[in-house]
């Protein structure tokens, strides 16, 4: 019934369209099977690098719509260099990020690269789940664990900066400005061509008036790159008092009560930053990246370079990993099969006997997060380690989970959940029981998952309640 390999090899590819630049990677992903997983569980044990595209403007047909043709192209055109078939690709990424996720096509966009239907993972990346992906694309996620260190990543790309803080291997605080270096885009002979309606709103804040079509003056570029940078060392901070940074903020100021020990920068405007890049690109990337040098001293942490700049967001691909549920899941009659593309959300919930507030407190930070409303967007919340068999602390546990999600117990949306433990069937049973609600229920055991994976549930495949499972996981360029 189940591939009874112990090895196997995927060909992966990961694009990333963002609001400044474009980008793809294959890579041959190596997977081993877990020899002592009670599952048929694969992890990937070497990642190899088969080829890395060129940085690409990111093409627009106009200043809100991206050219779904002119992408295809160059898409292809690397497909081709990369002497890569479309159909030897076996699992993928697709993320649309920065301003680009504005954009009144960047749906059709997902739909034009994405098209291998339950092979590649899509995602229109929210302003927090961006810095989650940028955190952990530039290392700082994992340098933070290694080195014990609190580390705070800004990801400043070309329509706004991501800021991530990462503590003991995990993200703790998110946020997000509308800071980037492509709010402003002019042709060779300085005439705008592209102008965010951000860039335009900055401008005229300070007395100067930006239209497409017009002259960038050369006396207006550092005042604009000196009042992003202000904003966003004011964002750095925790901070939103100024007029401007309260306009520019795209998310609640950070919040981060310890002390940073290190700031690392990612994105286009990183390689500016620590003088990787020195062409000039018809924007403000060199500016900013300049101006923010200068304010640097503002915030008294030390500055030290990521392992990856401005391909932190994806440069990795989606690995696709089979995995088979624990016999007890709980799974409602009315489920419908195949349940595809859930992203797996992660409360952070205390070990030690957590109340049904503790709970529904760490999911809702979850959900905020990863961007994602509860009823609207489809998801499954993820415990790996979290829950206790005793009924008093499942019934606990259940009513903090219906108490994060009112609007999907009032609408009858489904439920899907998943524990790294046997307790899926558990945990459902008691939900039903304790909190009386109706929904369709889909608890799953013994499959961990992470932030950035996505999960496809097939129909169950022994005595109705063991089921398969594709775990698409967003894989980095930071190592393994």
């Amino acid at each position: 019934m189940f591939v009874k390999t112990t090895r196997k090899t995927l060909m992966s590819v990961g694009v990333d369209i963002g609001s400044s630049t474009s980008h793809i990677v294959f890579s041959e992903l190596t997977l081993e099977k877990d020899t002592t997983s009670r599952t048929e569980k694969f992890e990937i044990t070497d990642r190899k690098i088969l080829y890395s595209g060129p940085v690409h403007l990111t093409p627009f047909s106009d200043p809100k719509t991206v050219d779904l043709h002119a992408l295809r192209d160059l898409i292809l055109r690397d497909y081709e260099a990369a002497g890569i078939d479309i159909t030897q690709v076996d699992t993928g990424a697709v993320i649309i990020t920065g301003e680009t996720a504005k954009k009144e096509n960047a749906e059709d966009i997902v739909v034009l690269l994405a098209g291998e239907a339950g092979k590649f993972v899509a995602a229109t990346a929210g302003p927090n789940f961006e810095s989650v992906l940028a955190a952990y694309g530039s290392g700082a996620v994992n340098r933070s664990a290694e080195t014990g260190e609190t580390i705070m990543n800004v990801d400043v790309g070309g329509g706004s900066s991501n800021i991530a803080v990462c503590k003991d291997g995990r993200i703790v605080a998110t946020s997000a400005i509308n800071v980037g270096g492509r709010l402003v885009a002019t042709d060779e002979e300085g005439v705008i061509v592209r102008l965010e309606d951000t860039g335009k709103r900055v401008a005229a804040a300070l007395g100067v008036s930006l239209e497409v079509g017009e002259m960038l003056p050369n006396s207006a570029r550092k005042p604009i790159a000196d009042a992003l940078a202000s904003a966003l060392v004011e964002a750095l901070q925790g901070s939103a008092e100024s007029d401007l940074t309260k306009i520019l903020m795209m998310t609640e100021p950070i919040e981060f009560p310890g002390t940073i020990d290190k700031i690392t920068f990612s994105g286009g405007v990183a390689e500016f930053l620590y003088g990787k890049e020195k062409s000039r690109f018809g924007d403000l990337g060199s500016d900013l990246a300049e101006a923010i040098c200068e304010k640097l001293d503002e915030l008294g942490i030390p500055l030290s370079e990521p392992d990856h700049r401005i391909r932190a967001t994806v440069i990795g691909a989606g690995q696709s990993s089979l995995q088979v549920s624990g016999s007890t899941t709980f799974l409602s009659s009315g489920l419908k099969y195949p349940i595809r593309n859930l992203p797996a959300v992660v409360p952070y919930i205390p070990q030690l006997k957590p109340t049904a507030d503790d709970v529904k407190t760490a999911i809702e930070a979850a959900l905020a997060r990863h961007d994602l409303e509860e009823s609207v967007d489809p998801l499954i919340l993820a415990f790996n380690g979290t829950v206790r068999p005793s009924y008093e602390s499942l019934t606990e546990f259940a009513r903090g989970v219906v108490a994060a999600l009112p609007k999907s117990a009032a609408k009858g949306t489904p439920i899907f959940m998943c524990f790294s433990d046997d307790v899926g069937n558990s945990v459902g049973n008691v939900m039903r029981r304790e909190t009386g609600i109706q929904n369709e229920i889909c608890s799953i055991d013994e499959v961990t998952l992470s932030e950035g994976d996505f999960v496809d549930i097939g129909e169950p495949i022994i005595e109705g309640v063991v089921v398969p499972v594709v775990v698409k996981t967003l894989v980095f360029e930071n190592g393994l």
